[in-house]
């Protein structure tokens, strides 16, 4: 008999609610001697016929016969010709329902989303709305992440290649995690993203999941992100005249204004406004707001700006588009691989410009100065050397530009899925590389309806961009000095290191440009900041 069987008889006669102690060793302190050989065998016999009846067996059973009474299967010895039976695993059935648990596997799902409403992308403890704590719910209520682990996405070891702050948004992003990738089905829905779509908002979808590596972290393995920056066409009107930024630029570049053609004249035409916007919308700035949303760019003007976009390119000291880091630190070195300005498009009544950064890395801040100098260089008619001296060691005040036009286009995973292709540790088994172009065509159709259809809106409703930009036009501060035809950083523009920040100082000199866009694109602590975390 084997090992196993014998051990089911002793627990089919230890457990057996109506059989009698065990004969063997009864004596304890005060208890009545112990009873003669010939009386322990009597009443183990008795015991034995009391078990008996309700196992339906003979006094005389052997263990065999015990066991499959009980329904004990026997495990077959070596060279017996019997299937050997399934392995029963405690581990496998969730308590208290006796169903099988489904594996989990690690996978790479790769989401879009407009951010529009939410605080953010990544899960957060407190009750706020978070598009990870929605696709979290949404992939339980699906079957692939089970109810033991429903009430902590740490269980399944949940990673972002790249944090959004609120209302930013993603074309692409990427969460890794452990899942169970073949839940049943409900009729008629004939995949996993399918079923998960359905219990998220529309604002939100599941492009699809590939199985990756067990030792796949969505961030660290992510080694470059491409982002995109829209800016309506009207950012690039030159200042107007009157406006104090161009009194400035005719006494320091006489004649800067040659040369920009009917974008001046475009810009001169317009009514006067207030230096600052208030929050009541008047018929003169209501007025205004509409006639430049008519603007389109003219090549000349979109030449230029081409031109100082490209000055970004490759790896340079960005000290000066952070914040918190000195010249000297060794994080402030970046590598911009490749930036791009596409060709204008007309979204409703608004032109759009949209710009591709695809950088190695990118600081607090950073896409959305470049941007700003970009577009103030462009609007004032400043060299593209300008770009180069702000990589240099003067300190100088660059605003942020709104976070109303930034959103992630993909995180870039070319290492990994180099690995992949190699199989590179031993693999042995098959894994897809984490790309998104098998989905590239749902995602251009939902960037349009989603998330650029939001930014129009946005700009139609709060006229975000157009603030900024009378912020900036409208301040007498020296330290936009650095906005000149000869691309030179001068004294007065420079910003002393290890004083207050002018761009805190709300007086009348302060530099604008900042007012009411503290929003960023990713939360940061003081320890990421330290070294030098990136944007996404």
């Amino acid at each position: 008999m084997s090992s196993d069987t014998l051990d089911a008889t002793k627990r089919a006669r230890t457990s057996s609610p109506d059989a009698g102690p065990a004969p063997k060793k009864q004596a304890t302190e005060g208890a009545a001697p112990v009873a003669s050989t010939d009386e322990s065998a009597s009443a183990a016999s008795a015991a034995s016929a009391i078990a008996a009846p309700d196992l339906g067996l003979k006094t005389d059973a052997s263990a065999e016969e015990v066991a499959v009474a009980l329904s004990i299967p026997e495990v077959p010895t070596a060279g017996g010709s019997g299937a050997k039976p399934p392995r029963v695993d405690s581990r496998d059935t969730r308590k208290g329902e006796g169903t099988k648990r489904l594996p989990k596997k690690r996978v790479a799902l790769l989401i879009g989303y407009c951010g529009t409403g939410y605080s953010g992308m990544q899960i957060q403890p407190k009750e706020a709305t978070t598009i990870e704590g929605d696709v979290f719910d949404a992939l339980v209520k699906a079957g692939a992440i089970s109810a033991d682990n429903a009430t902590d996405h740490r269980k399944v070891d949940v990673q972002r290649s790249a944090r959004t702050d609120a209302g930013v948004h993603a074309n692409g992003n990427v969460i890794s995690l452990k899942m169970i990738v073949e839940p049943p089905l409900p009729e008629g829905v004939k995949t996993l993203t399918e079923h998960v779509n359905s219990f998220l908002p529309d604002q939100i979808r599941m492009w699809g999941f590939v199985r990756t590596m067990n030792s796949f972290q969505a961030r660290t393995a992510c080694d470059s992100r491409i982002y995109e920056y829209l800016l309506p066409s009207y950012c690039l009107l030159p200042p107007k005249s009157k406006d104090s930024i161009c009194v400035r630029l005719n006494q320091s570049s006489p004649g800067w204004r040659d040369g920009l053609g009917s974008a001046a004249e475009f810009a001169d035409a317009g009514q006067d406004e207030e230096a600052v916007d208030a929050e009541t919308l008047t018929p003169a700035k209501k007025g205004e707001y509409e006639r430049r949303r008519g603007w389109r760019v003219d090549e000349g003007t979109l030449a230029r700006f081409r031109e100082l976009v490209k000055q970004f390119q490759g790896t340079h000291n960005f000290h000066n588009y952070t914040v918190g880091k000195p010249f000297n630190d060794k994080t402030v070195k970046r590598y911009m691989i490749s930036l791009e300005v596409r060709e204008p498009k007309v979204y409703g009544e608004i032109e759009w410009i949209s710009v591709r950064i695809h950088g190695q890395s990118f600081m607090l801040h950073q896409i959305r100065k470049m941007m700003s100098l970009a577009m103030l260089a462009c609007r004032t008619n400043s060299p593209p050397s300008l770009i180069a001296e702000t990589f240099g060691p003067k300190r100088i005040h660059v605003p942020k530009a709104p976070p109303l036009g930034l959103l992630l286009q993909q995180p870039q995973f070319k290492s990994y899925n180099e690995r992949i292709k190699q199989k590179i540790g031993g693999m042995q088994e098959d894994r897809d590389p984490v790309d998104f172009t098998v989905y590239a065509e749902l995602m251009e159709t939902f960037k349009v309806k989603w998330i650029y259809e939001r930014l129009r809106q946005d700009e139609l409703e709060t006229n975000i961009f157009q603030k900024w930009i009378r912020q900036v036009d409208c301040s007498s501060s020296p330290a936009f000095s650095f906005l000149n035809s000869q691309g030179i950083i001068p004294p007065e523009a420079a910003v002393s290191t290890g004083k207050k920040d002018k761009s805190k100082d709300t007086s009348g000199t302060a530099p604008a440009g900042d007012d009411g866009v503290d929003s960023d694109e990713e939360e940061v602590d003081a320890e990421a900041l330290r070294k030098g975390e990136l944007e996404g």
